[in-house]
């Protein structure tokens, strides 16, 4: 099971914050909670406009207009999450999101890292039906997700080769005879990051 991750690099963590008369008002608290990342998916912001995340009702305000401000019922989620989701919910009652096999499951509980994971590859894969339902329904399959936890784990390793090189000129010892692939490595995906935030700006 080494090579098992969970979902999100950060797991979420709904805080105790200050009422609000608009569940807008909670963006900034959301993407705090949230670690700048999507509750379902785990695609973090850094690569997007964050003002495309959405602020998802998980028990929909369309059924359930009491709860529209209601920060325990609100997920910081990507568009693509967002609108796979919908307005789907399985029952008539709010406090149940799923049944055991389908339905939803808040991305802040327990049962979220117990019924979803990444493989050795970063997609999403579930072993049980609740979690395969989420799988489907939220379309976590799409390898979008594949791809942008491949590239953080890229920028990951990218940053651990600085660190690396940094700490070996600083010390003055003679480079190894895989210090220039290093330096290579780091430049080209520093070249790659810096081409896609100049994309992402435009």
């Amino acid at each position: 099971m080494s090579d098992v991750v969970a979902v999100h690099a950060t797991r979420p963590n709904r805080r105790a914050v200050a009422a609000q008369p608009r569940y807008s008002l909670y963006r900034d608290d959301l993407r705090q909670d949230f670690a700048q990342a999507c509750g379902y998916c785990g695609d973090q912001d850094e690569r997007a406009d964050p003002s495309t995340f959405h602020i998802d009702h998980f028990a929909p305000r369309k059924k359930f207009p009491h709860l529209a401000a209601d920060y325990s019922n609100l997920v910081y989620a990507c568009r693509f999450c967002n609108i796979s989701k919908s307005d789907h919910w399985i029952g008539t009652d709010p406090s149940v999101p799923n049944d055991g096999a389908q339905g939803f499951i808040d991305p802040c509980s327990d049962e979220y890292a117990q019924n979803l994971r990444r493989d050795a590859g970063g997609r999403v894969v579930s072993d049980s039906p609740l979690g395969q339902y989420v799988i489907g329904r939220l379309r976590l399959h799409l390898i979008r997700h594949e791809l942008l936890w491949r590239a953080r784990r890229a920028r990951n390793l990218r940053n651990e080769v600085n660190d690396l090189i940094n700490e070996f000129e600083a010390r003055g010892k003679p480079p190894h005879d895989y210090a220039p692939l290093l330096a290579r490595f780091r430049d080209l995906t520093q070249s790659i990051e810096d081409y896609e935030l100049r994309a992402i700006s435009r």
